[in-house]
């Protein structure tokens, strides 16, 4: 395990500012990774490292995704948002307001990380479709097009919450660190 100083500053960051989900955010992030720890545990695939890092946490499994079958690849990637869901309807049937928030929480990153950016579980689950059932001349293609859809999309995001006025600080430095992540895929 491997904390970033980034990690740090972006906690800090958060609590500065006043954001009080801050700690049921990080918690919920824990808890998505710890998903994906479960799944590789029951496929005997060994965690090399866990990175604390400003934008959240990374595993780095100690053999690579692309020497293992497609199914527990597909597992494995899954399994963060599931837990997510999985915590959320438990906890949802809660009175207490807090778990409840926690609950909301969960249903919130497991859907980001659905989303089909590369950088996230919802991009990779997508690559590694395109890989299944694509040539592989065109599976090359089709992520080149996927990066450049991700890019377009980011900065759509971003002109849209700008516009609106919807938008907030966290959200703009994450939405800029998903497109520098989609710049350097």
């Amino acid at each position: 395990m491997a904390f970033d100083f980034s990690f740090f500053a972006a906690v800090s960051l958060l609590i500065l500012m006043g954001n009080s989900y801050a700690v049921l955010g990080l918690a919920a992030c824990i808890w998505h990774e710890l998903g994906h720890l479960f799944v590789m545990k029951k496929f005997s695939i060994r965690a090399k490292r866990v990175l604390f890092y400003g934008a959240g946490i990374k595993i780095y499994p100690d053999k690579q995704f692309c020497f293992t079958d497609f199914g527990t690849e597909f597992f494995v990637l899954i399994a963060g948002s599931a837990s997510n869901f999985l915590a959320a309807m438990l906890l949802g049937m809660s009175d207490i307001a807090v778990i409840k928030l926690f609950s909301v929480i969960n249903a919130v990153i497991g859907v980001f990380n659905l989303l089909p950016l590369q950088y996230l579980d919802g991009g990779k689950l997508i690559v590694l479709l395109i890989h299944k059932f694509c040539s592989y001349s065109n599976a090359c293609l089709m992520e080149r097009y996927l990066k450049w859809l991700n890019v377009f999309l980011i900065i759509a995001a971003m002109i849209c919450f700008a516009f609106v006025g919807k938008g907030n600080f966290t959200l703009y430095i994450t939405l800029c660190y998903l497109l520098i992540s989609a710049l350097s895929c």
